[in-house]
């Protein structure tokens, strides 16, 4: 599940450099695949960030057994640098994370609690309809516990061997392309099992990372 796409201009720089950080409370997930797929598709990654032409930026900032009522779509949604409380349910949408890197990444803010909002609202629609004797029916709660980890995406074009474009005012008018996206990987299960739901979620993450390139 995707906050947002990232689109990637065709480039014949397939050089890249990863930073991948895991602050969640499940340290054993790592990202460490993207390496091993973007090698797969012909991509070389160097130790020298300023040999890349793309700067891939992942930190996994979260890893919990979700919250009655919460879906992986709406954690997504919240965006990038969006808080978090500690029962998977949504704190706050970002901020001025556009304007941080990564190392400053807002994890807070006070926004409304939008998926007990939506709760409240679906809990609402089943006491009736518009018309006498109809009811609104709430679809069948799914079984099982979701457990999900969030990620933090940050993916830098650095236009390395590209024009960037007229100078204006001995300036040039285009710089790096810097896109954010908040990425979850969740799995259901019938019990919590966290050791099995961890290669499932980072290979889900790893995977779609790998797949914007």
């Amino acid at each position: 599940m995707n906050s947002n796409t990232v689109f990637l201009d065709p480039s014949t720089q397939r050089t890249a450099y990863l930073q991948l950080r895991n602050i969640s409370e499940n340290q054993a997930v790592t990202l460490s695949d993207i390496q091993t797929k973007l090698t797969a598709k012909g991509y070389q990654l160097t130790a020298d960030p300023q040999q890349a032409n793309y700067w891939i930026q992942a930190k996994v900032v979260y890893c919990h057994k979700a919250a009655d009522e919460v879906a992986p779509e709406s954690v997504a949604k919240a965006g990038f640098g969006a808080g978090i409380s500690s029962g998977g349910t949504v704190m706050a949408s970002a901020s001025n994370a556009g304007r941080e890197g990564m190392a400053g990444m807002p994890m807070g803010g006070g926004m409304p609690d939008m998926n007990a909002m939506m709760a409240q609202a679906m809990r609402g629609m089943g006491g009736g309809g518009g018309f006498p004797g109809m009811q609104m029916q709430q679809a069948p709660k799914e079984e099982g516990v979701i457990y999900l980890c969030v990620t933090d995406v940050q993916i830098t074009d650095r236009k390395m061997g590209k024009p960037l474009g007229q100078p204006v005012g001995g300036q040039a008018s285009a710089g790096p392309k810097v896109q954010q996206m908040r990425m979850v990987g969740h799995v259901r299960q019938k019990d919590l099992d966290i050791p099995e739901a961890t290669p499932i979620i980072q290979e889900k993450i790893s995977t779609g990372i790998a797949g914007m390139f």
